[in-house]
């Protein structure tokens, strides 16, 4: 699933400019958090 998510940005960035870079940190640090602020909070309805 992750995997086809960034393909499909990747596409969709490439469509309307250059794509410069495309990574997925697999097992991001337990304090990356304090860096960025990427928490879920619960449902979304997006």
């Amino acid at each position: 699933a992750c995997k086809a998510a960034t393909d499909a940005g990747a596409a969709a960035a490439q469509r309307i400019g250059e794509l410069v870079s495309v990574h997925v940190i697999p097992r991001p640090h337990g304090d990356l958090e304090e860096v960025f602020p990427i928490s879920f909070k619960g449902d979304s309805n997006i």
